[in-house]
């Protein structure tokens, strides 16, 4: 079986996969992302090791045995492994925020059992509040993922009083007009309430892949005083810009959730581009695009460093993670390693 990129124009291949949700309750979705100009030296030392598998090298099988390979191949795997770039949407944290809501609204620490008691007893009030609440859930992640920050840092860029309440009066003095309220994306754009959440974190943790390098246009150090870039705001917004138009491939399966990322990367583009003399006449073309796993090198390589990640979370956490990928973003935005820190200690005190 001859296998190839997947496709020649795509500048990324990503797979997606998650830790055992025995350890993790909900659903964790860890996307890896292997750009093109990878080298995939790492990935054709791993497949040597199974010679007995045909066809298509699944990533639990190669997660289950890279722990014993021999330490000195581990470490020259990881050398170039440790550069594909991990994404990862935890939806606890959010959960956990509404939860607390809920205790207090009802004064009582056991709320969210009651409420699932009453889900579970089939009373039609539990049913409505419970799927509020997993609605409120859902908005919280997509309101945090890196297409909906993308699109705030652009508006902020364009006008950076829009953003904060100001009189009516005072309105005409400054250069943008009122902001649209509705949101980028909501969980009005999914539609299996049952599933709402798992969906919800799988669509942001690909909008992390989709929108990252439009973050970091802006927030990447300057290479000269370590500071983030902030000098004309439309200079920055064409960087921006410039950064959502390589095309991207994405494990096939999921053709609704890519035609949606693919929709919504394209708004943000308009409206970053809406005052841009060139970009502001271009027709963006789609830049989502699926690609069989069992028809790309590339994919396979993205299923297998999600495979590893996965096990990594499971094991170690986000610090975990963190020490062994160069690149990885947590919840819409890169981490570091205190920032890792931070969250873990955060689901630390999750009940």
């Amino acid at each position: 079986m001859i296998i190839f990129t997947g496709n020649n124009d795509a500048v990324s291949f990503t797979d997606e996969g998650s830790p055992d949700t025995r350890i993790t309750g909900d659903k964790v979705c860890i996307n890896g992302q292997v750009n093109r100009d990878l080298s995939l030296d790492w990935y054709y030392k791993i497949i040597q090791f199974f010679p007995d598998v045909q066809g298509e090298l699944k990533s639990k099988e190669v997660a289950e045995r890279f722990r014993n390979f021999p330490a000195t191949t581990r470490s020259v795997i990881w050398a170039g492994l440790g550069r594909v770039k991990i994404h990862i949407v935890d939806p606890r944290s959010h959960r956990h925020r509404i939860n607390n809501m809920l205790r207090r609204a009802w004064k009582d620490d056991q709320a969210p059992q009651l409420l699932a008691q009453g889900e579970r007893e089939g009373r039609p009030d539990a049913k409505y509040f419970s799927a509020q609440l997993r609605n409120m859930v859902a908005d919280s992640i997509l309101q945090d993922s890196t297409a909906a920050r993308v699109q705030f840092l652009g508006r902020m860029l364009l006008d950076p009083f829009g953003l904060v309440p100001i009189d009516e009066s005072l309105r005409p003095f400054f250069a943008g007009g009122r902001r649209p309220s509705q949101p980028l994306i909501s969980a009005e754009h999914f539609r299996k309430p049952k599933s709402l959440i798992r969906d919800v974190t799988s669509w942001s943790a690909k909008s992390s892949v989709a929108f990252h390098s439009a973050m970091d246009a802006v927030m990447a150090p300057d290479d000269h005083n370590g500071m983030p870039r902030f000098p004309d705001g439309d200079f920055l917004r064409r960087k921006m810009a410039a950064e959502l138009l390589p095309v991207h491939a994405f494990d096939a399966g999921n053709q609704k959730q890519l035609d949606l990322l693919d929709e919504k990367r394209s708004e943000v583009f308009r409206e970053l581009a809406a005052h841009d003399h060139v970009y502001g006449l271009m027709r963006k073309q789609p830049g989502i695009v699926p690609v069989e796993s069992r028809e790309s090198f590339y994919v396979q390589a993205a299923d297998i460093a999600a495979g590893i990640a996965s096990q990594i979370y499971a094991a170690h956490g986000l610090i975990g993670v963190v020490e062994k990928f160069e690149y990885t973003t947590y919840n819409g935005v890169r981490v570091s390693r205190c920032d890792a820190e931070e969250e873990m200690r955060k689901l630390s005190i999750i009940d």
